[in-house]
């Protein structure tokens, strides 16, 4: 948690196989006017890892937690790929805690679930390090990984680093997750103060999969970040960070 009590609050969720830490350029260029809570998903980086699968229900519900934990009512709310799932369940739920939404590079529905029940078995067989590199090879562009190869390197570990029961629940959860009905329901304040963000060459929820979910949000406003992949807010903070701090400004 950066920043001061009594700032607007904005909490961070992150992807599949990262922690909390993949938002350091966003809370250095947050933090000095709202109050950023960045928090790892369950069975991330230092929350448990119990046996799955997990639900998507569940995972919203241990973000409900945290914000009880850190006395916060409502937020501006960004989730990225699994986060934006995440993020998208709580504001389906309690549109109430919700100031604004910024979903990023995610979609209201992640392939097949067969693909992810794949996934949590290999996992569960050979563990995170069979599938970080692959994983990783999406996220950042040829320019990132031969320009700066430190970075892509460093989110690898991170998989690497992550419980094999709390990256194969999560895949659970993904599995289970669809939104593509629910969306049309979400409260209008909120379908209105709805960021969708894309990079536009990612590889991991390509571009007409953003834009899928971008439409079925009325209201809802969308931009797209190039040259970026998956993991933009990490290789492009230059380009995000205004753009966020613009639209939380915005209501």
């Amino acid at each position: 948690m950066h920043g001061r009590l009594g700032q607007p609050a904005v909490l961070l969720l992150g992807s599949l196989g990262a922690d909390r830490r993949m938002w350091d350029p966003q809370v250095r260029a947050l933090a000095g006017r709202w109050r950023v809570i960045t928090a790892d998903l369950r069975g991330h980086g230092r929350s448990p890892a119990p046996g799955g699968p997990y639900r998507m229900a569940e995972l919203a519900e241990d973000v409900l937690d945290v914000l009880g934990a850190v006395n916060e009512r409502r937020v501006h709310l960004v989730g990225l790929s699994l986060g934006g799932a995440v993020a998208q369940t709580l504001a389906l739920a309690r549109p109430e805690l919700v100031a604004s939404l910024t979903l990023v590079s995610t979609a209201a529905r992640f392939g097949t679930p067969e693909t992810w029940r794949g996934k949590s078995e290999l996992v569960a067989a050979r563990g995170t390090a069979a599938l970080a590199d692959a994983v990783v090879g999406n996220w950042f562009t040829d320019d990132c990984r031969r320009m700066r190869p430190e970075l892509p390197r460093r989110f690898a570990e991170g998989i690497r680093a992550t419980p094999d029961a709390g990256y194969a629940g999560c895949c659970g959860a993904l599995a289970g997750f669809d939104s593509r009905e629910a969306l049309a329901g979400l409260a209008p304040r909120l379908a209105r103060r709805t960021l969708v963000i894309a990079g536009e060459q990612d590889t991991s929820t390509p571009l007409p999969v953003v834009r899928d979910l971008h439409g079925r949000i009325p209201g809802s406003a969308m931009i797209t970040v190039s040259p970026a992949k998956h993991l933009l807010t990490a290789e492009r903070p230059e380009l995000v960070n205004p753009i966020l701090a613009g639209w939380f400004a915005g209501g």
